[in-house]
Order: C-alpha cells, then structure tokens, then sequence
C-alpha cells in the first residue's frame, strides 16, 4: 500500500505525529478524486460490497478505534480503502482494523466509517492474510454475518439502516 508507515508532519513550526491510517486514507482519497484513472489498481478506492453491515455505535471514528484496539484489534494497512456517497458527499473509511483468531487461520475484519460523531460499522470474517493469503484474496470464505455476530457479542450496536449509496463508480468490481 502506499502508506509504510508513520511520519512527522510539521504545521507552524510544531511536529505532529501522523498515523499509517491517516497517511493511507489522504493517499487513497486524493488518488480516487485527482487521478483515479492514472492509478494502480492495488491502490484504488473501493465501494464496500452490499453485504457487512452491522450498525452504528454512540461514539466517534476515534473513540471507536480505541475501543477496538483495546478489544485486540489492530489497524490494517494493506488492503483497499473503502468509501460510499451519503448525501452528495464520499464517505472514506477511517478505520481498517482485524484481529487474528488464535490459531491465526482466520480473521475479523472490520471497518469504520463517519456518520456525524457517530461511526458506522462494516465486518466479516475470512481467512487470515498472515496464514492462508490465497484463501483470503480469493474472497470465497467471507462471512458477512459471523463478523455482525461477533462484533455484536462485544460492542453495543445500534440498530440503524446504512446511510450511504454503494453505486459510487469505482474500479474494483
């Protein structure tokens, strides 16, 4: 992926640490909305599938972040960047976490979008990259509804209906 990792950004004389996640979803947003036909397909913008919704949590991108992390989730870099329209706006994802099944053969992997000082929810389960990256790159083991279920079983999930358009053009399908 574009982002290796993290860095220090100088604003007005002062250092500031910025993210992995931060440096790969300014990456992706400006490839998608200045030069989406110019760029290579590993680092395209894609509209999540129909499939993977969980709901809302009462919390921000930041907080909701946090709180996965301190559950054993961590940030995922390598993987395409997902966003949707809401309203007349793309919505980036702002959180791409997993967290790898004891045995390392599988993972949950979650993703974590804006709504207001909200976050919507995006999960599944699927072979792990680290152990089985054939299984997971072909994609034909993704549980949508065992993610919805383990991430309910540990997070207070509002019901909600998705927010956003999945017809956003892309280069991904």
């Amino acid at each position: 992926m574009a982002a290796a990792g993290a860095g220090l950004l100088t604003a007005g004389g002062a250092a500031q640490f910025v993210s992995p996640s931060r440096v790969r979803n300014t990456v992706a947003r400006v490839s998608y909305e200045r030069a989406n036909e110019y760029v290579p397909q590993a680092l395209a913008v894609c509209t999540p599938s129909e499939a993977g919704y969980v709901g809302v949590l009462e919390m921000s991108t930041e907080e909701a972040i946090a709180e996965f992390e301190r559950k054993g989730f961590a940030e995922f870099y390598p993987s395409y960047l997902h966003a949707y329209r809401r309203d007349d706006d793309v919505v980036y994802e702002h959180g791409n976490l997993v967290r790898f099944s004891d045995d390392e053969k599988s993972q949950l992997h979650v993703r974590l979008f804006p709504h207001g000082e909200r976050t919507e929810i995006r999960a599944h389960w699927e072979p792990s990259v680290r152990t089985q990256p054939e299984a997971h790159l072909a994609g034909d083991d993704v549980d949508h509804e065992k993610g919805e279920r383990m991430i309910r079983a540990e997070f207070d999930v509002i019901d909600e209906p998705f927010s956003g358009d999945l017809s956003m053009d892309d280069r991904c399908s």
